[in-house]
């Protein structure tokens, strides 16, 4: 019995000997891919907020400072290929997270196409005055409202005028005796037409042997009663507008174009549009007339074209949405370069676009600042930068260039830009001065308090920099920039509350960006910082000493809003 349990206890020891040294083995020789593919997701399994990269979270989801959406972190390439600040490697994983979609640019058709909104007017060259040509009393009137349609030489008013009544009796008295002095007879004829009476109611005058007590005034052209300026009973003086008649049987179209399509506008371009009262109908015109002046408010010209309206079914004031197709091609017989306008991020005076060139089970994108030319609907002609074929990120975009900031790469933000003013070492000096006193006002506003004595401060050291060591070049910028610095601190110095000195903060904060963007800085580093939540959502900079986020937009309401977006430093070109 003994010698059995011994045996049973053997073999239990050496299945369980088996089974531990079995263990090792695989585990040793675990598959290394695995390894790889569990380091990968945990890696692409980290989200972030392209605005606040400190943000870090686990999953997808919203930021809690701005409410963007988080876009997944992306690993750096470590090959040399994409070391280039301009290329960006990301994983397939982020790439479907980021629903990240690319299109082929392709060759347009040679024509461009621009939506325009409007409406229909009334063409001023058939809008005329019916005016009183004597004086009078109106004791009749044949037109009794606006909007009633009349013919040319159609009674319009009865008006009693002593003047003509005495003038019709001197007619009468020299028809009496025009055989002894016909210019006497012909001068109170003529004095009747200077009245505008024609030679038929004249003729009737001399007929009735009698002098008349009323006399008509008549429709001068065929149309629609506009307005009607007189009742029955008034007075009215020689020269008083007494009616407006409009001729609607033809109809102006105009048309607002903003600044960005004026360039792709000509005359005699072909116009379809339609009139939201008649949406089953189509019209057709051609531009006949672009307003040579931009409205300074609108930032926008009239585009004018005109329309056979016999029919009177466009009504002045109807609102128009328009298609204004073009044949004109910049580039001649060249093709010309389409793509979507949801490819292109603007960023001011540069425009940029992301091109893939890694392969689908290695994405990489290159950033490519393009040229444009005008726009085709929801199509962007490209002057240069890109070539039919390549292929572009059309949705995503925003994902991209977000990710491209976060791995340190250039992006929409973050452009290389060279000095374009080279300055020596003392004129710096004399600035670090200015950039002092601006330091100063800017921790005034972290701080939440008034930085109308800092401000007081800059004026004084900016008017003391006169630049006389300058090129004549950069000393016309530093000038305009001197003046502007000085026009805004002004203002945070008069007085204002808070809010408005922050209002001109933005401004000052501008300016002295472009100072050190042109003339550089002595200083070891300046950090240039973004808060996207300022100035209504719409994005602010300032420059701080250093690289901890202290926001002087918002202050202790939310410090710490924003991200560092570059750095300017010392002889740095």
């Amino acid at each position: 019995m003994n010698n059995r349990k011994q045996i049973i206890i053997a073999i239990s020891g050496a299945f369980l000997m088996g089974a531990i040294i079995g263990w090792a083995i695989t585990e040793k020789k675990s598959d290394p891919r695995e390894e790889l593919e569990h380091e990968h997701v945990a890696e692409s399994s980290v989200f972030t907020c392209s605005m606040h990269p400190q943000i870090r979270q686990d999953e997808p989801g919203k930021c809690p400072i701005c409410g963007m959406d988080l876009v997944p972190v992306s690993s750096a390439n470590k090959n040399a290929d994409l070391d280039s600040p301009y290329l960006l490697q990301m994983s397939s994983e982020a790439v479907a997270l980021a629903n990240i979609s690319t299109t082929t640019v392709s060759e347009g058709e040679g024509g461009f196409s621009t939506d325009l909104n409007g409406k229909v007017e009334a063409d001023e060259r058939r809008i005329s005055s019916v005016s009183a040509n004597f004086s009078g009393r109106v004791d009749e009137l044949f037109v009794a409202f606006t909007g009633q349609e009349v013919k040319k030489g159609e009674r319009l008013a009865r008006i009693y005028s002593p003047a003509l009544i005495t003038a019709n009796q001197e007619l009468i008295e020299a028809k009496k005796s025009k055989d002894i002095s016909p210019k006497l007879y012909e001068a109170a004829k003529q004095k009747l037409r200077h009245w505008q009476l024609t030679d038929s109611q004249i003729e009737q005058m001399e007929m009735q042997g009698d002098y008349r007590t009323h006399f008509d005034i008549f429709a001068s052209s065929s149309g629609v009663v506009s307005n009607r300026n007189i009742a029955v009973g008034d007075y009215v003086e020689k020269g008083q507008v007494l009616f407006e008649i409009i001729d609607l049987s033809k109809v102006w179209i105009m048309l607002d174009a903003y600044e960005n399509n004026i360039g792709s506008i000509e005359k005699g371009d072909l116009i379809d549009f339609k009139v939201n009262a008649l949406p089953n109908q189509d019209f057709k015109a051609k531009v006949s007339f672009i307003d040579p002046v931009l409205g300074a408010d609108s930032r926008s010209v009239k585009v004018r074209a005109e329309v056979n309206n016999s029919d009177g079914l466009l009504k002045p004031e109807m609102l128009v949405t328009a298609t204004v197709s073009s044949s004109n091609s910049e580039n001649g017989s060249q093709p010309e370069v389409m793509i979507p306008s949801s490819a292109i991020l603007w960023t001011g005076e540069r425009s940029v676009v992301y091109r893939q060139v890694g392969s689908s089970e290695k994405p990489a994108f290159e950033m490519v600042v393009v040229t444009l030319g005008p726009a085709s609907g929801n199509m962007q002609s490209i002057k240069s930068g890109l070539e039919i074929g390549d292929k572009i990120v059309t949705n995503g975009v925003f994902a991209v260039d977000g990710a491209a900031q976060l791995s340190g790469k250039y992006s929409m933000m973050s452009h290389p830009e060279s000095q374009p003013f080279k300055v020596d070492d003392r004129f710096l000096v004399k600035l670090d001065g200015a950039l002092d006193a601006y330091l100063a006002l800017k921790n005034q506003l972290v701080s939440d308090q008034s930085a109308q004595q800092q401000a007081k401060v800059l004026v004084e050291e900016i008017k003391e920099i006169e630049g006389k060591e300058l090129s004549q070049e950069a000393t016309v910028k530093w000038k305009g920039l001197k003046n502007a610095i000085v026009q805004s601190a002004l203002k945070i110095s008069s007085g204002l509350d808070i809010e408005e000195e922050r209002n001109q903060f933005v401004i000052l904060s501008n300016k002295f960006i472009e100072l050190v963007e042109a003339f550089g800085t002595h200083k070891e580093v300046v950090y240039k910082s973004h808060c996207p939540m300022a100035k209504n959502d719409q994005g602010a900079f300032w420059l701080s000493e250093f690289a901890e986020i202290k926001n002087p937009y918002f202050g202790s309401s939310m410090l710490g809003c924003g991200e560092v977006k570059k750095a300017y430093r010392k002889n740095q070109e």
